[in-house]
């Protein structure tokens, strides 16, 4: 191993003397201290561009061999012979670094490895001579760790995009087949006279269906939320209508099991309307009284909602699901809000099914909200599951008119006369919706693809456009678009089995003014055709 700081001790009494003066530093101390330096460095006599000192750092940086010595060589010499071709600041190194400079730089040692370093140059004056001491520290480790963290980053980033494809295509596959069952159900189902056997069946299998359909729905929502993806939209809507749906959904359900169900409000929460996300709030009440009316046999669930304050800005409300069903053990609360958590017992995870994936999703989305979902239970003696939200308060500009539900979406009437293009390749899609459209009176041309649509659309006016997005030839967005050159006013629905991430801004970017998500309710289907109707817009949101 080379001495170096015998040689560089030597240097440094040359050049400052070997003072022993009252309050000077032993140079040969100093010059030990340099050795224990961390960085490698060595002097530079730049009218010579000798090197005339290093460090032990330098030879062990440069791993260089007992017979190389540094101080027969200048410092372009070393730059020639270990700086690596694809160094940063290569043409900067091999032509003379500046006198007060920092960057980095990558070399090749002697063994051949490579490894990379911060370069720092400074300069001092002794007996009208300029010297140049140039410092390399080792960054090989920070940097190999940088280059492995950017390559995980981005292997991340593809995996990502990669679930994200494969749930959209499965999402896509699924519920295509699916709106064909539900589609097809519904359409039998309001076939006049239809025996109660026939009917009984009929409702098991679209039961069944949008069972599976909510499994699926769960699954890309705890995907968006693992993924950090799932963000509120903020939107003006009346709180006492948003729950008035929630409930109105479940008294059927509730009814068939001979459950009471009992709501509760105060009658001043028919004059607050806020602004925030109408849609998730609804799917955090929807999930805790699924819950609750699947873990409960017998006795009633309790659905009571407080405001907990109010003032100018802000509306803080409570809401509070109370079942009295199984219950949850103590020890096992912490774990509902854990992704696909069953509970309960084996024989009880058959019983009641589901992916576990309800609660972990409303946990997050509450906390979206900013509040915090808790839970209060005794098995055997029920769960009660609630939590606040402070609403942002907002005033609708126009009052809303009663939303139409499933049972009584057949008496409207506004679409009688509308002319609408449909274009699906799918036909069995296509046959379902064609059929509630003529029930409700509408004229209905249709296409298979987006060419076939075009041409039509040389020769007919319509009032609105559905068009699903994946086809054959010319798909959804190709088609919008041509549509969009000379038409900026005919409505273009999206009719799609597609669930994609920031579904809203990537439709509205194409050129549609909506999108209608397959599988579909009829009901909600002709709200939505009603809002975007010319001359006969009503606002059922």
């Amino acid at each position: 191993m080379i001495q170096a700081d015998k040689k560089s001790s030597g240097f440094f009494n040359r050049l400052f003397g070997d003072s022993k003066k009252e309050g000077s530093v032993d140079l040969a101390f100093h010059d030990a201290f340099l050795q224990l330096y961390i960085d490698a460095y060595v002097v530079i006599n730049t009218e010579t561009n000798d090197i005339v000192d290093f460090n032990e750092h330098m030879v062990t940086l440069f791993a260089l061999p007992p017979e190389v010595n540094l101080k027969k060589l200048q410092i372009n010499q070393i730059m020639m012979r270990y700086l690596a071709e694809d160094s940063d600041n290569k043409d900067l190194m091999m032509n003379g670094i500046p006198d007060y400079w920092e960057g980095e730089a990558g070399f090749i040692n002697y063994c051949k490895e490579k490894f990379y370093t911060a370069v720092r140059s400074t300069v001092f004056f002794k007996e009208e001579v300029k010297w140049q001491i140039i410092t390399f520290r080792d960054l090989t480790a920070k940097k190999n760790a940088r280059q492995e963290l950017a390559s995980y980053k981005q292997n991340a980033e593809k995996a990502a995009r990669a679930k994200a494809r494969f749930l959209s295509s499965m999402s896509h596959e699924l519920r295509t087949p699916l709106n064909g069952i539900i589609g097809t159900s519904n359409l039998v189902l309001l076939e006049a006279n239809l025996p109660e056997n026939i009917k009984r069946h009929i409702n098991i299998l679209k039961y069944s269906s949008e069972h599976m359909l909510g499994i699926i729905n769960d699954i890309l929502d705890f995907s968006k939320i693992d993924a950090g993806k799932l963000e509120l939209k903020k939107q003006v809507f009346n709180l006492e209508h948003c729950l008035n749906n929630v409930i109105e959904a479940f008294e059927v359900q509730f009814n068939d099991k001979n459950l009471e169900f009992r709501f509760s409000a105060p009658p001043e929460l028919s004059t607050v309307t806020v602004a925030s996300d109408e849609l998730k709030l609804s799917q955090i009440l929807n999930n805790l009284l699924s819950n609750a009316l699947k873990f409960t046999t017998a006795g009633n669930v309790t659905f009571k909602v407080a405001i907990e304050a109010i003032n100018g800005l802000n509306t803080t409300v409570s809401f509070r699901v109370t079942d009295t069903g199984i219950g949850i053990p103590v020890e096992k609360q912490a774990e509902i809000f854990q992704g696909f958590a069953q509970v309960h017992t084996e024989d009880h995870g058959r019983k009641f099914g589901g992916t576990g994936l309800g609660l972990t999703i409303s946990e997050k989305l509450v906390a979206k909200f900013g509040g915090e979902l808790k839970v209060e239970s005794e098995p055997g003696e029920g769960a009660s599951f609630y939590f606040s939200v402070c609403f942002e308060n907002a005033q609708l500009k126009e009052p809303k008119a009663p939303v139409p539900h499933e049972a009584g979406f057949e008496h409207i009437t506004d679409t009688k006369g509308l002319r609408i293009l449909v274009v699906e390749d799918n036909a069995i899609n296509a046959t379902i919706l064609i059929s509630f459209l003529r029930r409700w009176g509408v004229l209905v041309k249709e296409a298979e693809n987006g060419i076939h649509a075009l041409e039509l659309l040389k020769f007919h006016k319509f009032d609105l456009i559905l068009m699903d997005l994946e086809m054959p030839q010319m798909d959804g967005y190709q088609t919008v678009k041509k549509i969009r050159e000379t038409d900026q006013k005919t409505p273009v629905l999206a009719f799609t089995a597609s669930l994609l991430e920031d579904m809203e801004s990537l439709i509205n970017e194409a050129g549609f003014d909506d999108y209608v998500l397959k599988p579909y309710k009829p009901a909600e289907l002709k709200k939505k055709i009603l809002a975007f109707s010319p001359h006969r817009k009503i606002d059922y949101a």
